[in-house]
């Protein structure tokens, strides 16, 4: 048994930021350790969690203008101080102090920005002596990321960690995505083309839109049917308007939550994602092509043209570059076989494992 004892922060916006703290919290407690995850949206009074969650993914469907507006203005990287707790974060500094203080944590992991701004600025005003560690899960941390008051960063690959310590001088460490093992253990694609409905010779192509059915795929299946023996399959997550307009596609297979997406993934020829988020990710674990294509406002662009740059998808700009890509990786090649090897190694370390050793020297010292 360990005597460590770590206390995950999360928040409810999509599914992406609670999978990671649900993961961590498993490969800690492998370890003997004892773990406990959070919602800091659950802690906030007078429903203001709901509200901030409701609002954004109102934001991302409806007035995507509005959410690229705010991430340029406040959010976007840039040099220059980081940013001071703002009466949100007090505020939630105020709520999450008692959690804190009886779960008695030796060490405190973040898994959204606000959490790591509130649990930052806890530890800067002497209210949490445990060290503070945020879980980095964007390729583009944006300035909300970089929280005062935090001890170690844990990033998704050594560039992403780089940066971070130039803008910070905080230690970073890049073992690499949080993913369910399932993806890594790469199951045969025999399950999910059942469950596809896929007939012989006919290649899946996965569109991702996050657990909030957030973009428009509609025009990208259309294009992708037009591809012969392609089957576009959208997991149009809990947006039920979005799997209807998708439905309406001929030869689109429109899909809703599902457990299943590992073997779903191992089926897939190809995936086209719009975030660079946990689907991507998972593509990466499943050693299955990613083609980055129409991101998502605010931090959608940056992260697909940064994961573009470092050689981790395959950047389409138009419905003829789409094409072009999901004809050129959905056969095997050198060029998907390049793909999937860089994508691959991201996976450098069990992150679980890097932080607990971070951990343990830090009390060293």
């Amino acid at each position: 048994m360990s005597d460590d004892r770590f206390l995950l922060v999360t928040a409810s916006m999509g599914a992406g930021h609670d999978q990671v703290a649900a993961e961590l919290a498993r490969r800690f407690e492998a370890t003997g350790a004892h773990a406990q995850v959070v919602d800091l949206l659950s802690v906030l009074p007078w429903r203001i969690g709901t509200m901030i969650s409701g609002g954004y993914a109102r934001m991302l469907r409806y007035a995507p203008w509005l959410y690229e507006g705010i991430y340029s203005t406040f959010m976007a990287p840039r040099r220059g101080p980081r940013p001071t707790p703002a009466p949100l974060v007090r505020l939630a500094a105020r709520r999450l102090a008692p959690i804190l203080a009886e779960a008695d944590p030796t060490c405190v992991v973040s898994t959204f920005h606000l959490a790591g701004q509130t649990v930052g600025h806890l530890r800067n005003t002497g209210r949490l002596g445990a060290p503070s560690v945020v879980a980095v899960t964007e390729v583009v941390p944006h300035q909300m990321w970089l929280a005062r008051g935090t001890d170690l960063y844990c990033c998704l690959y050594p560039s992403i960690a780089d940066a971070v310590t130039a803008r910070t001088g905080t230690a970073a460490i890049a073992p690499g995505p949080v993913v369910d093992p399932r993806f890594l253990r790469a199951p045969g694609p025999e399950p999910g083309r059942t469950a596809l409905g896929l007939a012989p010779g006919e290649d899946a192509v996965l569109i991702s839109t996050g657990s909030w059915g957030v973009g428009d795929p509609v025009e990208i299946v259309a294009t992708l049917a037009r591809i012969e023996r392609v089957r576009p399959v959208v997991l149009c997550g809990n947006n039920a308007r979005l799997r209807e307009r998708v439905a309406s596609v001929p030869g689109a297979l429109a899909l809703g939550w599902r457990d299943d997406v590992p073997e779903l993934l191992a089926a897939a020829a190809v995936v086209v994602d719009n975030a660079g988020g946990s689907m991507c990710m998972e593509a990466f674990a499943s050693r299955v092509p990613v083609v980055g294509h129409r991101p998502i406002p605010g931090h959608g662009g940056p992260v697909v043209r940064a994961l573009a740059d470092d050689g981790l998808v395959r950047y389409a700009a138009d419905d003829t570059a789409l094409t072009a890509a999901v004809e050129a990786l959905r056969q095997p090649g050198p060029e998907r076989d390049a793909l999937v090897r860089r994508a691959g190694s991201v996976f450098a370390e069990d992150p679980g494992v890097a932080i607990t050793r971070w951990l343990r020297a830090s009390v060293a010292h």
